[in-house]
């Protein structure tokens, strides 16, 4: 029996070997499909987003490595007081990296929306145009950011003692801002034509060059909090340079070099109109986490520790879940351009879907194992305690996010950034200030902050996803209309 039973299980564990090896063979092809047609546009829906997506969780994730190298090569070279005068201006470094992400939204959309209508002329002066407002504007920001450093960091009752660190470290970090925004820009441009794979790989090397600057300037030279800046300025540099060699000398129809003209005053403001609200929702998000975060720290040291714990595991979820709202703006401003909005309703509703079991069974997990999660940061029972009251509140409902993230991409991909920096600043700021004043006046624990997150998370997804739907819905009746269907 055993005999006859062989060649039949082989047989099948064969067929499955092949179909695997075909999966693979399509994942690691697909940039080679996309040369022929555009995936966002003809592809498979969802397979396109999430092939689009993965780049920019790498990004993501890549980022979030080499920011922390600074503060972990001058807290074991220069010691305590240098590593605080690092961390002293990690919310200002935070809202400049959201502004300069925000300011390059703008580009993409208009980039992926003349993709989508088949005009590659348009799409090149816009390319064009967004070099030149990233040079400017990078310019604008490190003289404002220089002159209002120090005020700054004094209003952010920096103490005295890491004060003079401090503003070394953000006066040299401040003069990679033109080479930070042309990165931004350049790699907002090459989304929007649909490769999101060059500008990680750019972010890669780029990541590399800032750790061997830092080992070799902060432990080799003893250089400090200057060194480490100096690491970080030497690392924008290599990337945008390189995302200015992919745009003047790309492949595939992306390339700004020869007839350069004048920016056009038209397409400067609509530029601007679509990335001012979310450089500005970034500095709002920015404030309002300040707030929050004073209210967290009005229950101690423990409940401290415990939410800063919180916010780098639940990187585990949130980071995925962004990558794919990023991709949602790219797919939906191609389609909207293409006037596939039946395909743009198709794309949001399963990306929605996928980010909801996504974010719900990570999440899970991790509530689950949080004991030795918060374990891998914390080793205090007590702060892992509290810890495990946060995420049992918070990662069950993590997938409200997903939705939010979804349909948040989706109405910027539609030109609707305006909206956008309304509901964010209604709901995630304005929203969570007033939960926070009048559930303080009647209840007080640990649990009652971390119900701010679901609670505005969930009205918000609510608002972009009706929004989006009544959109979305009046297109298609249009469409209809026009093609007397």
């Amino acid at each position: 029996m055993r005999i006859l039973m062989r060649p039949h299980l082989k047989e099948e564990n064969r067929i499955n070997i092949v179909e695997f090896v075909r999966l693979i063979y399509d994942f690691f092809k697909v940039g080679s499909r996309m040369k022929k047609e555009n995936s966002m546009l003809n592809g498979k829906i969802l397979f396109s987003i999430v092939i689009f997506a993965l780049p920019l969780l790498g990004s993501s994730i890549v980022q979030q490595l080499y920011n922390t190298a600074d503060l972990l090569f001058v807290s074991n070279c220069a010691g305590k007081t240098a590593a605080a005068a690092v961390g002293a201006s990690g919310l200002i470094f935070t809202c400049l990296i959201g502004v300069c992400t925000g300011l390059s939204v703008g580009v993409n959309i208009l980039v992926a929306r003349a993709v989508g209508e088949q005009k590659p002329d348009y799409a090149k002066y816009v390319s064009q145009t967004a070099v030149i407002i990233s040079i400017v504007t990078g310019v604008l920001l490190s003289v404002i950011g220089l002159a209002a450093a120090k005020p700054v960091l004094r209003l952010m009752q920096t103490p005295e003692t890491i004060l003079p660190e401090a503003l070394t470290y953000l006066r040299t970090y401040l003069f990679s801002m033109p080479f930070m925004v042309i990165y931004n820009m350049g790699s907002s441009v090459l989304r929007g034509y649909g490769n999101s794979k060059t500008p990680f790989l750019i972010l890669v090397a780029g990541g590399c060059a800032n750790v061997c600057a830092d080992f070799l300037f902060v432990s080799v030279f003893q250089w400090g909090v200057f060194g480490a800046a100096l690491a970080t300025l030497i690392c924008q540099g290599i990337s945008s340079t390189l995302i200015l060699i992919v745009l003047f000398c790309g492949k595939d129809g992306v390339c700004v070099a020869g007839n350069w003209k004048m920016p056009d005053g038209r397409i400067l403001r609509k530029i601007l109109v679509l990335s001012v609200p979310v450089a500005v929702q970034a500095i709002v998000v920015t404030l309002s986490n300040i707030i929050v975060q004073s209210y967290i720290n009005s229950y101690g040291e423990d409940t401290i520790a415990a939410f800063a714990a919180y916010f780098r595991i639940e990187c585990f979820i949130y980071l995925p879940l962004v990558a794919i709202g990023q991709a949602m703006t790219t797919f939906v401003g191609q389609n909207a351009g293409a006037g596939n909005y039946q395909r743009i309703k198709k794309g949001a509703t399963s990306s929605a879907c996928l980010c909801a079991v996504l974010a719900f069974g990570v999440g899970m997990v991790l509530m689950l194992a949080h004991e030795t999660v918060f374990g891998w940061f914390l080793k205090d029972p007590a702060v892992i305690e509290i810890g495990g009251q946060i995420v049992s509140l918070t990662f069950p409902l993590y997938w409200l996010y997903g939705v939010l993230e979804v349909f948040s991409g989706a109405m910027k991909g539609l030109g609707k950034t305006m909206t956008s920096m309304c509901i964010t600043f209604g709901v995630l700021c304005a929203g969570r200030v007033l939960y926070l004043i009048v559930t303080g006046f009647f209840f007080h624990g640990v649990k009652v902050v971390a119900a701010v997150y679901p609670l505005t998370w969930g009205c918000a997804a609510l608002l972009f996803m009706i929004l989006f739907y009544i959109y979305i819905q009046k297109k298609l009746c249009n469409v209809a209309v026009k093609t007397g269907n």
